[in-house]
Formats: structure tokens, C-alpha cells, sequence
């Protein structure tokens, strides 16, 4: 609640801010510059005054289209107004004592005729103006991001991009940055990834969902936030769908370049520690050299334990898009390339957490975790269109995007029991980590688009994607013990290996194939004065996903039953315990998919109505075959059903301005892969171990919205909608209890849990004046869903037993209050652009547990953010971004007071992070400042 009024007391100031800035003179010449054809204001043309004398004065026009020139002489004047790409206009003016003249200067953009081809002057595809036509015109439910805007972000990934949009949220990885999106409080699972407006596949090695955080945000001209679907696209997204539009030809000729340098605060404060690259192989002996091979020790290497600090590492960011058109302009041609390289330290405490005879949350250890995450963002994109004709064009896009990750991980765990006790000794595990993860995806799509006569239409695609992820993983296992002297005094016996784990070495690998077709045939009868659009189409994706996993134990040699760690690696011994990996582990399987779907859509117009429906079908069929022993339940399985989803986007222009929007569309969720097929592992960065389910549904939903637009001026807007979700069957993670399994401890299964309904409520507020702009956005998202908990207690006799009671609780990842504000300002003629930007993000359930009261919430939370840009040379520009300026930690807690006393017979004796009476501590991790400072060349 602190944060969520902090929060509204920055928004308060901002708005009062915007609202009294106003515009004042004695006398003047003021006005607007305009788009002839579309009426959009043309930001940044330079608008110049002339007297009869000759002398001249000059201003740029302002975000809102405006201009303004201030204690102007009476006098007559001209006026005239210049703009890239547009021809010049002009005005006269007569001004008077005390009197401001006002004059409205339209542009007509240049065109050119060649052939049967017309290209004419358009609106720029990544201008703030255009996204909010995009808005406007749309015939579903949307918010969309410009790549104007995205440049001068302090973001410089995908996911960190969501975060602006209203109703969007996102969940960070362990070095604090965004990786995916939450729409409207629905986990991430509801909602999906497209490329230009199709479906890739995941990289991510458990999930459908794509990690967000694999794409640098300088690939794209635009983001698009579906919130509403219609019936040609596919229906696998209850929440909504996010669409990167990529850069793609321009009509000139286009040279952008960008180099950056960034910096991390963590690493300047604690340094990094890096370790050396596998020099052996990628793939598992096993994979390597076939399923019999004994592996030796001359198959593995020590190199991941070869750990080495860097003081401070620097950060590199690069960009460089070309593109352009052919002097007939039939064929255009883009190509971009990125590179990121960012280097972040964490640090983080954790507390395992058990529930005691009165169902109250006990934590029994405390884990110290470090840490030092470097990601290397690649990508080469390529787009190429050819215009035969004007009704006939053909496209090609090719795409590759590479994230490589090395994390260092440490942990120390310690035995609270050592601590709380007074005196005495405990164990203490400590657990150096080095991690190689690769995450690429190939995309290659042909799309035709062909006019075979003025009322009918055909467009076809053919795609063929693939998203793999390699990783290496290097745990080494440590013990020592700490002695608790009466005094307060600790001394710490030498650290040893664990004789039963030392180290060990695992290989995962996963790939994800599609191949896809798209036909849709499109026929556009008139009725009278009536013209309807009619499409019907249909889609099939074979979808192969392959999972290898082996993990090797080096343990101690027979004749050595402790070995002591000194911190080289290469001074202890081992011999190879695992001499097959582990081939019959679930999590070598195969998963195939095959979707086949069809729709029928119409679309068309009477007076300000414009309705857009339709239905559509969709087939699954998946099968897989994993590792399992023959005789063990889950081994194979074959999963088919079918849905049909009907959809309808109405839009009624209220005026010229003015839009009222209300949708229905019914979607479906699909379980991830992994959550299927019946495994049971540990995530080394996870705080649980998770367990697969096979008897594991599709969700379903029926999903509603009611949306009020108004567009006073094309860059400024006020949307204001309510929404209402009905989930049926859906799909969440809990703690479930291993004893009924034979097993200790508890795992996280996936499972579905009844029905859940999500409703909220939604305003987007957009302002310019001159050359001050606001942006706030604000969400209230409430959902509710009922499932079935144990309640801990000692009955009448005194025996500890647990009964079974209903609770009421949110969706796991909703949060109630959300909201962004962002303060703008361009001065186009001094090449100025600056933002600063916060973000409040509420509390939120992170992980369900099976005891009543007993979930895991995550703190709400407030980040601030700023960038600029300022103009050097005509096309040079320097910016600066730093983000995270008020250090926001991720935190973790349980909504039940910690108790006085602890652990049964303990002295109560306090520990840090703990305060009793107030709310259990779970997890604190801290990510501290980002700053990067770069050029941009633009041509």
C-alpha cells in the first residue's frame, strides 16, 4: 500500500504539472502543420516567419502539432512550413497589437507513378502518430508501441517494453530484467508470441511462451498488445496476444546505426566472477557416443569450475539496419543486426519455509545466494517484398535471434537451527554453480498476397521455424560445519566435498519445430450500398519437440572419503559414479502436435457501426513418447480434442474522434510440454522441485470487453475499458505435499482448479502540449478462483493431523493495482528527448501452496526509469538510459505472522529478516542500477 500511494502522489504531480503548463504572449503567430491527406500532425517540420523586411524567425513544430511564435511585431508576415518527404505551404499573416493570429498550414506529401505500381506518400510506420491511428482504425481491441517510442525508452529488450503498456506486467529473471508479459493478471501461459502476425516456436526448454527478454527491442517498428482476438487468429490465448512487427523496407534509402556502452552498479560494487568456457563438448557423452557408452573422466572437463573475477566488465550494445528501395520501388529490401552483451549482479537471501502443528509458516534454513548473470543478445533479420503489380506482391523474412547465457551462481545454505539455539553446531552446504544456456530460434516465412479480381482475394504463408536451447551446468557440492561458542564467537571447520554428490555435470538440449501453412481466401461482395468482407481460411502446424537430458555425478574415488576444496578445482580427484547419464529420466522424451484449424470471418460497415465476426475450429492432436520404464503409468500418451471458438469485435464511431467497443471472443490454453509429461526434477533456480502431470487439461475461457476511445488531437488519447473473463479449468502451479509419494519435502505440480473468473478495469491517458507530453496508464484487475487446501492442527487428543478446507484466493501472477506514468519532452529543433518513466506493480500471489493461508506473494513494487537523447550533428545523436534508479528489490513473502518462538524448542532468539508478529520473509533479491550511454547515427 506505501508503494501504490507513493505511486499515486508521483502521478498527482505529474498531472497538475501538465495540466498548468500553458501558453501566453502579448501578441503572436500561432497554428498547426498537418498531414493534407490524413490530418496528422507533422512533428518536428520547421514552420519560418518573414516580414517585409526580410528578417526571419524560425520554430519546429511541437508533440502536439502546434507552433508559436511569441511577442511577434505587428505586422504582415509569411508563413511557411517545411517537412521531409512533403511539399512546402504557405500563409500570410497580419499581426496586430495584443491580437495572436492563427494559421493552419497543410502539407501534400510527394508521390510517384511508375507503372501499375503507386507509391504514394504515407504515414511513418514507426511514429508515435502512427500507433495511435493504429488504435483508433483497428478493428479489435489493441494497444500498440512505436518504435519512436521504444527508441528513446530506457528499454532495451522486448519484455522490458510490455511493461508501458496498460494491464501488462512482467516477471523478471534472477539479474532483475523483464522476461515475460502478464496481461491483465493472467499468467503468462494465457497468452502468446507472434512474429509479424504469426506464431514462432519457444526456445524455453519447459513452456510454450516465449521468453521475451531473447529479443532486443531495436529489431521492431512496432508492439502490438491484442487484447481481444478475432476469428483468424489462432485461439490458444486467453489473455491476448503480443505481436512484434519488424522493420521492414523503407521507401528511401535508410542507414541506422547505434552503439552503446552500459554499465552495471552491482558489478562497479561486488565485481563479477566469470568461468571458463566448456572446451569438450555441448551434448552428453551419452548422446555423443550412443546410449551404451561408459563415460570416462577424460569426457568431462573442469573448466565451468575455473571461476576468475573482472572488476567491472562492460556492456555493449550495437545496431545497424539497411534498407531501401529499387528505383522503380518493386523490390524492397531491409536488413538489421543487433548485438547486446550485459553483465548484472544479484544478490539474494532465501528462507525454506515449512508449515508447523498449527498450520503457521516455520522457516528451518537460510540460503545466501550470489549472482553474476552475462547475456549476449544476437540477431540478423532480413525482410525482401516484391511488387509485380498493384495487385499482386510477394514477401520474404528471415530471421535469427541468438541470447547466450554464462551465470555464475553461489550459494550458501545454513541450518537455522545452528542459529536460533544459542549455542552448538550446524551444517552448512555451499553450492558454486557455473551455467551455459543458449536460446536461438530460426524463422523463415513466404507470404504471397494476390488480387485476382476487384472483389476477391487469396494471401498464403509458409513458415518453418525452430527454437532450440542448449545447456551446460556445473554444480559443485560442499560441506563444512560452523560451532556456535556461549560467547557469540563462530569458528568454521575447513570446506570438504560431498562425498555422495562432488560434482556434477548435466546436459539438457530441446527443440522445438514448426512447420506451417496459411491460405485465407477473401471475397468482398456489395449489398446495396453495403460492402461486406468475407474470409474464410484455414491453418495446419506439425509441431516435433525433442528433449535430451543427462546429468553425470563425479564422485570421490573409493580410497578418499573427504577431500578438501581449497577453491581450484583442479587439486581434488574424482571418478565418474554416472557412467550412462541418466537415459531412462522423463525428461528425455518426444513431443509431436499437430494442429489443424479453419474459420470463417466477416467484416463490414453500416453508417458508424463497423462489426468484424465469426468462428472459428481448431483440432489437436499431440502424442509422446519418454524414458519412462515400460511398466511405469505415463510412459507414452495420445491427447486429441477439438474447440470451437466464436468471436465478435463491434466498433461504433461515436464521432470523428470517438470510438465505443465491445468484443466477445472464446479462447483455450494448452498445457505446456513439460508440465505433461510425468517427470520430476530440480531446478537449480527454483525454490521447489517440480513434478509433471499427465491427466493435466486445456483451460477454456469466454472473455469480454467494453472499451470508450477518444483521440482529441492523432497523438493524444483517452481509452477507458472494462473487461470480465471466465476461465474454466484453470492451470496453475501448487506445493504438493511428496509423502503420499513416498518422498519428503514438497514439489510444484501443475493442476487444474475449477473455475476462475478475472475482471478489472482499465484507463490509458495520453497529453501533449507543445513540448511537454504525459503518459499514464492505470489497471484494476480482481480475479477470484476456489480450490481445495489441508489445514494443519492437533486434534482432541493431541495428535497432529490436517483437514481438508476450501479457500478463496487471486490467480497466481495477478496483480489487483498497476499502473505507469511517463513524463515526456522533444524540442525536435534542438534534438532533444527525454523521458522519465515509473512503473507500480502490486502484490501478487508468486507460487500457490497447499495449506491454507500459507501462498507466497510477491511485494508490490515501484521502479523508475529514465533516458534522453540530444542531436549532435544532423544525424548524430547521444543518448543515455539508466533504469532501476530507486533499486527495487524482489521480494517474497507468506501473509501469516512469523511466529515468537520459531521451531518447536527454540529460544526464539531472533533472526535477520524475521520479525515476529509481522509477515513471514521468504526471499529478497536486490538488482541495483543499469546505465548505458551510446550514439546514434540515422540517414
Amino acid at each position: 500500500m506505501k508503494q501504490l500511494l507513493q505511486f499515486k502522489r508521483h502521478l498527482l504531480l505529474l498531472l497538475l504539472f501538465a495540466g498548468t503548463y500553458v501558453t501566453a504572449s502579448a501578441q503572436g503567430i500561432k497554428g498547426t502543420v498537418a498531414d493534407k491527406a490524413t490530418g496528422e500532425p507533422l512533428i518536428g517540420a520547421t514552420v519560418t516567419i518573414k516580414n517585409s523586411a526580410g528578417a526571419k524567425q524560425s520554430v519546429s513544430v511541437g508533440l502536439d502539432g502546434s507552433f508559436v511564435f511569441r511577442n511577434v511585431m505587428p505586422g504582415k508576415y509569411e508563413v511557411e512550413a517545411k517537412y521531409v518527404s512533403y511539399k512546402d505551404d504557405e500563409a500570410n499573416a497580419n499581426v496586430q497589437d495584443g491580437v495572436t493570429e492563427n494559421v493552419k498550414l497543410l502539407l501534400t506529401s510527394k508521390s510517384t507513378d511508375l507503372n501499375e505500381v503507386k507509391i504514394g506518400g504515407t504515414a511513418d510506420r514507426t511514429s508515435d502518430q502512427s500507433a495511435r491511428m493504429l488504435e483508433q482504425r483497428s478493428s479489435q481491441v489493441l494497444n500498440a508501441v512505436s518504435a519512436h517510442a521504444i527508441e528513446i525508452s530506457p528499454d532495451i529488450t522486448v519484455a522490458n517494453i510490455t511493461q508501458r503498456v496498460s494491464g501488462v506486467t512482467i516477471q523478471r529473471s534472477n539479474n532483475g530484467e523483464g522476461q515475460y508479459a502478464i496481461i491483465r493478471g493472467m499468467e503468462k501461459r494465457y497468452t502468446y508470441t507472434l512474429i509479424n502476425g504469426f506464431k514462432i516456436p519457444s526456445p524455453d526448454n519447459k513452456n510454450r511462451y516465449i521468453p521475451l527478454d531473447i529479443f532486443p527491442a531495436d529489431i521492431i517498428d512496432r508492439l502490438e498488445v491484442y487484447k481481444s482476438l478475432t476469428p483468424s487468429m489462432e485461439g490458444d490465448a486467453i489473455a491476448g496476444g503480443i505481436n512484434l512487427v519488424l522493420k521492414q523496407a523503407p521507401d528511401d534509402f535508410t542507414v541506422s546505426a547505434n552503439v552503446g556502452v552500459g554499465m552495471s552498479q552491482s558489478v562497479m560494487d561486488h565485481g563479477f566472477t566469470n568461468f571458463g568456457a566448456n572446451n569438450q563438448t555441448l551434448r552428453s557423452p551419452r548422446i555423443t557416443n550412443g546410449a551404451a557408452y561408459n563415460a570416462t573422466i577424460s569426457d568431462f572437463t573442469n573448466d565451468g569450475q575455473h571461476f576468475s573475477n573482472s572488476k567491472l566488465p562492460v556492456g555493449t550494445i550495437a545496431n545497424l539496419s539497411v534498407g531501401g528501395r529499387t528505383a522503380d520501388k518493386r523490390f524492397g529490401a531491409l536488413v538489421s543486426l543487433s548485438y547486446q552483451d550485459i553483465s548484472k549482479d544479484t544478490k539474494g537471501v532465501f528462507f525454506a519455509s515449512d508449515v508447523d502443528v498449527n498450520n503457521q509458516p516455520v522457516v528451518t534454513d537460510i540460503q545466501a545466494r550470489t549472482y553474476n548473470i552475462e547475456q549476449q543478445r544476437a540477431s540478423a533479420i532480413g525482410r525482401f517484398d516484391y511488387k509485380f503489380n498493384s495487385r499482386n506482391k510477394l514477401n520474404f523474412d528471415a530471421s535469427y535471434i541468438n541470447l547466450s547465457q554464462n551465470q555464475y551462481r553461489f550459494v550458501s545454505d545454513t541450518s537455522l537451527t545452528l542459529a536460533r539455539t544459542g549455542a552448538g553446531q550446524g551444517r552448512v552446504t555451499q553450492d558454486p554453480r557455473s551455467q551455459r544456456d543458449v536460446q536461438k530460434v530460426y524463422d523463415f516465412t513466404l507470404h504471397g498476397d494476390n488480387r485476382l479480381a476487384d472483389n476477391f482475394s487469396i494471401n498464403y504463408t509458409g513458415k518453418y521455424s525452430k527454437a532450440t536451447a542448449n545447456e551446460n551446468r556445473y554444480d559443485l557440492a560442499l560441506l563444512t560445519s560452523r560451532t556456535l561458542q556461549s560467547d557469540g564467537s563462530v569458528t568454521q571447520a575447513p570446506v570438504s566435498l560431498d562425498a555422495l554428490k562432488g560434482q556434477t555435470q548435466t546436459f539438457s538440449y530441446n527443440s522445438d519445430q514448426d512447420k506451417s501453412g496459411y491460405l485465407n481466401l477473401v471475397y468482398t461482395p456489395k449489398f446495396g450500398d453495403t460492402k461486406v468482407e468475407f474470409t474464410v481460411g484455414g491453418m495446419y502446424r506439425n509441431k516435433t519437440r525433442n528433449s535430451t537430458f543427462d546429468q553425470y555425478t563425479l564422485g570421490l574415488p573409493l580410497t578418499a572419503s573427504t577431500q578438501t576444496y581449497d577453491g581450484n578445482i583442479d587439486h581434488n580427484s574424482f571418478v565418474v559414479s554416472t557412467l550412462q547419464g541418466t537415459a531412462s529420466d522423463p525428461l528425455n522424451y518426444q513431443f509431436t502436435e499437430n494442429i489443424g484449424a479453419g474459420f470463417g470471418q466477416f467484416k463490414f460497415n453500416i453508417d458508424k457501426l463497423e462489426l468484424l465476426g465469426g468462428a472459428r475450429y481448431e483440432h489437436t492432436d499431440q502424442s509422446y513418447f519418454d524414458a519412462l520404464p515400460a511398466t511405469q503409468a505415463g510412459k507414452t500418451g495420445s491427447i486429441k480434442y477439438f474447440d470451437i471458438l466464436p468471436s465478435l469485435n463491434l466498433k461504433y464511431a461515436l464521432s470523428d474522434k470517438e470510438n465505443l467497443r465491445a468484443s466477445y471472443y472464446s479462447a483455450i490454453s494448452r498445457p505446456n510440454f513439460y508440465e505433461i509429461v510425468p517427470h520430476t526434477s530440480g531446478d537449480p533456480d527454483a525454490d521447489y522441485q517440480e513434478i509433471g502431470n499427465p491427466n493435466l487439461k486445456r483451460a477454456t475461457a469466454d472473455n469480454y470487453d467494453l472499451r470508450y476511445e477518444f483521440f482529441p488531437k492523432p497523438l493524444d488519447q483517452l481509452l477507458v475499458g472494462v473487461f470480465y473473463k471466465r476461465i474454466v479449468n484453470p492451470i496453475e502451479y501448487a506445493l504438493v505435499n511428496l509423502q503420499a509419494a513416498g518422498s519428503s519435502g514438497y514439489a510444484l505440480q501443475a493442476a487444474n482448479f475449477g473455475t476462475a473468473n478475472n475482471y478489472g478495469f482499465e484507463a490509458d491517458y495520453t497529453k501533449y502540449i507543445r513540448n511537454f507530453g504525459f503518459r499514464a496508464n492505470y489497471s484494476y484487475t480482481n480475479s477470484q478462483i476456489t480450490t481445495a487446501k489441508a489445514e494443519r492442527f492437533r486434534d482432541g487428543s493431541g495428535n497432529i493431523t490436517s483437514r481438508q478446507v476450501e479457500q478463496t484466493r487471486p490467480l497466481q501472477g495477478q496483480s489487483k493495482n498497476v499502473g505507469n506514468a511517463s513524463f515526456l519532452y522533444k524540442d525536435t529543433k534542438n534534438g532533444i528527448d527525454a523521458q522519465i518513466s515509473a512503473v507500480y506493480t502490486g502484490e501478487r500471489i508468486n507460487s500457490v501452496s497447499d495449506f491454507y493461508d500459507n501462498d507466497v506473494w510477491q511485494k508490490g513494487f515501484v521502479t523508475l526509469d529514465v533516458s534522453a537523447e540530444k542531436r549532435l550533428f544532423k544525424n548524430l545523436y547521444v543518448y543515455a538510459k539508466a533504469t532501476n534508479l530507486t533499486n527495487t528489490p524482489y521480494e517474497l513473502f507468506i501473509k501469516l505472522p512469523y511466529p515468537q518462538t520459531g521451531l518447536p524448542g527454540a529460544t526464539g532468539q531472533p533472526i535477520e529478516y524475521q520479525k515476529a508478529g509481522e509477515n513471514t520473509f521468504i526471499r529478497k533479491d536486490s538488482y541495483q542500477q543499469y546505465y548505458i550511454l551510446g550514439l546514434h547515427y540515422k540517414f
